[in-house]
């Protein structure tokens, strides 16, 4: 039951079961019941426990069922204890494997105080469903017990108890939830930014209603790795600044350093000439101008990772192009290359 598909899987196969090699064993049965790949039967006396559960166990090799019996006189499935009273009729109560507070959340913990009121109406509610009339009252001391070892204000939890029970539930169309989730930011912010929300909603949107959750930020930060520099940068949009006032955009997809090394080779500097390829590296040797690779280099715009490769291509396309419209670099002398614009406003100037 790992996998999402787990219960789906299970519920499939064993209706196949059912209505296949099961069949006949399942009439003979004074009752047979599943939820998803938990069994509930009901035989006479006569009937053997273990021949049944091996007529089970032997329709398919992936199948191995295991039995709960009746032991005295009680029987868990799911949620529910069964328990036999003198006279043969039936008793129910909540089933606990581990009965204990702590599974709950505490009433001064740091979360929304929704959550906790949730938990007194939700216990509640399902004492009502499971629990027969001889066994309710001794499932709502047991509630009321645990959450007072936990913190919880007798007045709080008797206020949402109440209300559990004495609220009549109307049968019409259901609405339809509108999920929202926002930071956590204490009890009273939270609950004043709720009652907003749902005003608000109910008045637009009359066929739902605000499902509302907070998360609560990590005390510590997640981020396990160090920033890039930005020299590291690819799929950008560069800028470089000469210190006579002439600068140049351009776009990469490598990173910028081996982008930069490009334009201001090994040899630059040292007194050599070689061939010029760049119109940054022909600026600066006709004027002699010197620069700080570190400063004169930034990036202006980067390509979010998110989208496909082709799209980023097409995007780092663009972006240069916006880029040489508005800040005009005289040392871009190679337009032509360029993606034309056709855009709804004019030149900036």
């Amino acid at each position: 039951m790992g996998s999402p598909l787990g219960p789906i899987l299970a519920d499939l196969f064993l209706a196949k079961l059912e209505n296949g090699p099961l069949k006949e064993a399942i009439k003979k049965l004074d009752l047979y019941c599943r939820y998803i790949d938990d069994t509930f039967i009901v035989v006479d006396q006569n009937t053997s426990k273990d021949e049944l559960l091996e007529q089970f166990n032997s329709v398919h090799p992936a199948i191995s069922f295991t039995c709960e019996g009746e032991c005295d006189m009680k029987l868990n499935f799911l949620d529910v204890t069964l328990s036999r009273r003198s006279d043969g009729s039936l008793s129910r109560s909540v089933y606990r494997k581990r009965p204990s507070a702590c599974q709950y959340t505490h009433f001064y913990s740091f979360t929304p105080i929704q959550y906790k009121r949730n938990l007194v109406k939700c216990l509640t509610s399902r004492a009502n469903k499971i629990c027969s009339v001889d066994t309710l009252s001794q499932e709502l001391e047991f509630i009321y017990d645990s959450l007072t070892e936990i913190g919880y204000p007798a007045a709080f939890i008797k206020k949402y108890m109440y209300d559990t029970r004495k609220k009549s539930e109307i049968l019409t169309v259901r609405k339809k939830p509108l999920y929202i989730k926002l930071p956590f930011n204490g009890d009273v912010a939270s609950e004043t930014l709720k009652d907003r929300l749902t005003k608000v909603i109910s008045r637009t949107f009359y066929a739902a209603y605000l499902a509302l959750t907070f998360s609560s930020r990590p005390v510590m930060s997640t981020q396990t790795k160090d920033k890039l520099p930005e020299l590291a940068s690819s799929m950008c949009i560069y800028k470089f600044s000469c210190s006579c006032g002439d600068s140049y955009i351009g776009r990469t997809t490598r990173q910028l350093n081996q982008r930069m090394s490009e334009h201001l080779p090994a040899w630059f500097g040292k007194g050599q000439i070689k061939t010029i390829r760049s119109s940054i590296l022909a600026h600066l040797i006709d004027s002699g101008h010197t620069v700080d690779k570190l400063k004169s280099f930034q990036v202006i715009y980067r390509i979010p990772p998110s989208f496909p490769n082709g799209v980023r291509s097409r995007l780092l396309h663009i972006a240069e192009a916006i880029g040489i419209r508005t800040f005009h670099p005289n040392l871009c002398v190679q337009k032509k290359f360029v993606t034309p614009l056709s855009l709804p406003w004019p030149d900036i100037t």
